[in-house]
């Protein structure tokens, strides 16, 4: 008896090879691979090697190569069917013995014949793509619009799925594949009432899905007409096709997940092209449907904390609330996933198309942890102003933080979650005011640090538009982390150039006219004056008010120079040998003397 194909590959998905051997094996990581002494041969010098990456390990004392079935086998002394048994059982899997001999051997050969016509089509496709672009001008404007560039056709293995009805079946046909075979590949549907035929990619643009040995094993095509019935339509589950197994776009990142540790998984096909297209070239997506375990298992190869990106429709929060609850079992120490949400029905390609780049850098660098989008969600919008209220509270956390098997992190969940229920409901009278005192101020977008040191600079100039004959060319390389900031700037650079010489009343009354009255307001009202004193200057001292502001300017470039340098230390962890440790040093002790 053997064991079925798909149950080998599921434990590989659950199991690093590094998790097993390190069972038996003291390891250290060496660059993206691991090092560690033979299990096979008496050394003092390590050359035994582990890459999770290539899902093997090699000992080049003795010779000895493989996989974790491999190498429980080989440490075990065990049969492949019960090294295959021993690790399921680890990962929790039941373990039945799915066929024999004979039938094995039909399976394999019929994966070769699904995998052939997959192939032979992918190229088709490609081919027909290549025709259309030429002659046909809707979809070439299409592909411009979309910014489906040449090296993104090219990387994608993009291609186009003729109109007319019969088109593939007919070339698969010519090519001698049998009728049933093209069924079995998901490539044609058969009419129940008539038995007519029909491709089952009829006038769409054709995204390619390969498995993680870049075997090309179905297809996901996208409607270029309206009227079509679905926008996007996918490859039925196939003998070597199953959705929920597979990412999109792992065949194009693979190379960028070895260099970077960080990795994206978004919704959709375009998501993973535009996000590739800006240079996110690490970024995946599941095949129209929810993510799942087995996703998450294969994502965590590759990321200790892949970042979850849904679109910013109820659809897409919901779908990021259930993964957050159905990932809690998996979780063990070093290993989660951060949320990052995205505004109103937008999605990472839409945001890219209308050039919002910024935006949505943004919302990456400030991710959320799983543990904060839980709090976040039981918290958010609901009122614990009983006994009863918080008792439910209590127990919600106790449900979720059970799923949890992993002993230590089931603990320090515990621990967040007591800390974060003592803060919210374990104060006195006086904190409460204060933090109604830090509501209202939050509520006036000022209590942020980054945002008061902006509200000074931006409310200084309002106030007293003198200040640009001296300090212009600071003020205007501002760059505001505030779009509003940065559109009213925008417009006092405007009048500026045209006029030079601005007075007091003469800026106020153009904002105000021009649509900034809210924001206007809100900038040079009273609160500034607890920030900035040195605004509420009745005798109008210009020297107080412009060392004033070149004191907020000069706190400003601190902190700007001080996230440059953050952020070339981050780079620099991602990638930290000899050389590189020098530099973080370096950047080290130069923050400590400047910034700390």
């Amino acid at each position: 008896m053997k064991f079925g194909r798909e149950l080998v590959e599921e434990i590989k998905l659950r199991l690093k090879v590094s998790d097993v051997v390190s069972k038996k094996v003291k390891l250290k990581p060496r660059g993206k691979e691991f090092v560690g002494l033979s299990p096979f041969s008496n050394e003092k010098t390590p050359s035994f090697t582990v890459s999770d990456e290539k899902e093997f390990f090699h000992c080049f004392s003795s010779g000895e190569h493989g996989s974790i079935f491999d190498f429980v086998m080989k440490t075990e002394n065990l049969s492949f069917k019960d090294a295959v048994k021993k690790l399921a059982q680890e990962v929790g899997i039941s373990v039945e013995d799915s066929f024999d001999n004979k039938s094995n051997k039909v399976i394999v050969n019929k994966i070769k014949i699904l995998k052939t016509i997959l192939k032979e089509t992918c190229v088709w496709y490609k081919d027909n793509l290549k025709r259309e672009l030429k002659c046909n001008s809707f979809i070439r404007n299409l592909f411009i619009k979309r910014n489906f560039n040449n090296k993104i056709i090219d990387d994608f293995s993009m291609g186009f799925a003729p109109k007319d009805k019969d088109s593939t079946y007919t070339f698969l046909r010519s090519k001698n594949f049998t009728t049933q075979h093209i069924i079995d590949a998901g490539l044609l549907i058969v009419s129940e009432k008539d038995g007519q035929k029909y491709d089952r990619f009829s006038n769409r643009i054709i995204f390619p899905i390969f498995d993680y040995y870049s075997n090309v094993v179905g297809f996901g095509g996208r409607a270029i007409n309206k009227n079509q019935l679905a926008k996007y339509i996918n490859s039925p589950s196939t003998l070597i096709y199953k959705k929920g197994d597979l990412l999109f776009g792992w065949e194009q990142s693979k190379n960028s997940l070895k260099r970077n540790n960080n990795l994206f998984i978004v919704e959709g096909y375009t998501d993973v092209i535009s996000m590739h297209n800006i240079g996110f070239t690490n970024t995946l997506a599941p095949l129209g449907t929810a993510i799942t375990e087995k996703q998450i298992f294969k994502s965590w190869q590759m990321s200790n904390e892949p970042t979850i990106c849904m679109d910013g429709d109820e659809a897409g929060n919901k779908a990021a609330e259930r993964l957050s609850e159905i990932i809690l079992p998996h979780l063990k120490p070093g290993y989660s996933v951060n949320f990052v949400k995205l505004p109103i029905d937008y999605d990472p390609d839409s945001l890219i198309l209308s050039k919002q780049l910024k935006k949505l850098n943004h919302l990456l660098e400030n991710k959320i942890s799983l543990i904060d989008f839980i709090w976040h969600k039981l918290t958010f919008g609901k009122n614990y102003n009983t006994p009863e209220k918080k008792a439910a509270l209590e127990e919600e956390i106790d449900v979720l933080v059970n799923k949890i098997k992993d002993f230590k992190v089931r603990k320090n969940y515990t621990n967040f979650f007591k800390q974060k229920f003592f803060e919210k409901f374990n104060f006195k009278l006086n904190k409460i005011e204060k933090y109604k005192t830090q509501e209202n101020l939050a509520n006036k977008e000022i209590i942020n640090a980054n945002k008061i040191i902006e509200r000074v600079l931006i409310g200084s100039i309002i106030l007293f538009p003198n200040l640009l004959s001296l300090i212009n060319k600071k003020f205007f390389s501002i760059d505001f982390q505030t779009n509003d900031f940065n559109n009213i700037k925008n417009f006092i650079l405007k009048l500026y150039n045209s006029e030079k010489l601005i007075e007091n009343s003469e800026l106020r009354t153009k904002l105000l006219s021009s649509g900034y009255q809210e924001i206007v307001n809100k900038l040079i009202d009273k609160s500034i004056f607890i920030h900035a004193p040195f605004l509420k200057n009745l005798r109008n001292d210009f020297e107080k008010i412009v060392k004033g502001w070149n004191e907020y300017w000069d706190i400003y470039i601190k902190k700007n120079d001080f996230k440059k340098l953050k952020k070339e230390a981050d780079i620099i962890l991602n990638d930290l040998n000899e050389k590189n440790y020098s530099k973080l040093k370096n950047l080290q002790s130069h923050t400590r003397k400047n910034y700390l």
